[in-house]
């Protein structure tokens, strides 16, 4: 994936774009529609919501990740 520079970029760094839940569910190696109800359920990891569509920063996407290896083993 690539980066993308802001106009502020000195203050916050590159910001990699945005996933869609496809690609969320294809890093997570789970279907879509498990990625839906974990939104619902609140237990996913966290997204927002951009224009009525679903969309997941990667960085956070990772740290769920690792947040989920330390809480479950």
């Amino acid at each position: 994936m690539t980066t993308t520079s802001l106009p502020n970029e000195r203050s916050i760094g590159p910001v990699e774009p945005l996933w869609c839940p496809r690609d969320v569910a294809e890093f997570l190696n789970v279907s879509q529609a498990t990625l839906s109800r974990w939104r619902r359920e609140k237990v996913g990891p966290p997204f927002v919501q951009v224009g009525g569509v679903y969309r997941y920063n990667p960085a956070t996407v990772r740290e769920w990740v690792c947040k989920q290896e330390t809480a479950h083993g």
